[in-house]
């Protein structure tokens, strides 16, 4: 077999075809898988705060509006967002709650909300309080509140340091009083605490109290269940 020159040449400008490859469509999926892939970049480990630095994601929230709606549901749907601020800049007068900048149909999506005790306690910044602004009102679909309580300043290690025994425990109570009854369909408050914080202790003491009041169902994480009736459950993380 004989070859050319100009065969030789010819080598270096082939070009292999390219297979064509079809587009698919992301909502030919069904629902429950477009939720899922939407989940893979929406949810989060642990509690949003103010200082959450992956909104960047939500950047496919401007695909389509198609795409917006069930993204928001997602986002907002399957994490747990923190009710008022717990880093340096809560304190701040021109720091607002993350939730009050939602829009209220944002809100309205809200399942997870959690109340975190402990920060600030010798003085609780003067955006810990429950108003029009914060939108619980609009937060429709939350069954299920969780308070973490980092120190309980009424023990006696806190003598000379904080603003009086019963200053954060009255504080506290009234706080989560104000949250439970602005949650139009709130059914249950879950404790949970580091180890230090006793349940029998005032300040979890006086928390529970109030739940008892609002008529809420009551889980004390990795411990018992309290229910209206006596009744005792067990709640795992």
């Amino acid at each position: 077999m004989e070859i050319s020159v100009s065969s030789l040449s010819d080598v270096g400008n082939f070009k292999p075809r390219r297979k064509s490859h079809k587009a698919f469509r992301f909502f030919d999926l069904p629902a429950e898988l477009r939720n899922k892939v939407l989940g893979y970049v929406l949810r989060f480990g642990g509690v949003i705060d103010i200082d959450f630095d992956k909104f960047r994601r939500i950047s496919i929230f401007l695909v389509s509006k198609r795409v917006h709606d069930e993204a928001a549901a997602v986002l907002y749907g399957s994490n747990t967002f923190r009710l008022f601020p717990t880093t340096g800049r809560a304190d701040s007068k021109r720091t607002n709650p993350l939730i009050s900048r939602f829009l209220p149909h944002y809100r309205s999506y809200l399942t997870s909300l959690e109340l975190r005790l402990g920060p600030f306690w010798t003085k609780p910044p003067g955006c810990w309080k429950v108003n029009d602004a914060l939108g619980l009102h609009d937060a429709t679909a939350v069954r299920v509140l969780k308070v973490f309580v980092e120190i309980d300043p009424s023990h006696p290690i806190f003598h000379g340091f904080r603003s009086g025994k019963n200053f954060y425990t009255n504080f506290s109570g009234a706080l989560l009083r104000e949250v439970i009854s602005s949650l139009p369909s709130l059914e249950e408050v879950r404790f949970d605490k580091y180890p230090s914080v006793s349940y029998e202790g005032q300040l979890m003491t006086r928390l529970m109290d109030e739940a008892r009041i609002g008529k809420k169902k009551i889980t004390l994480a990795r411990d018992k269940t309290l229910t209206a009736s006596g009744t005792m459950q067990v709640y795992l993380k």
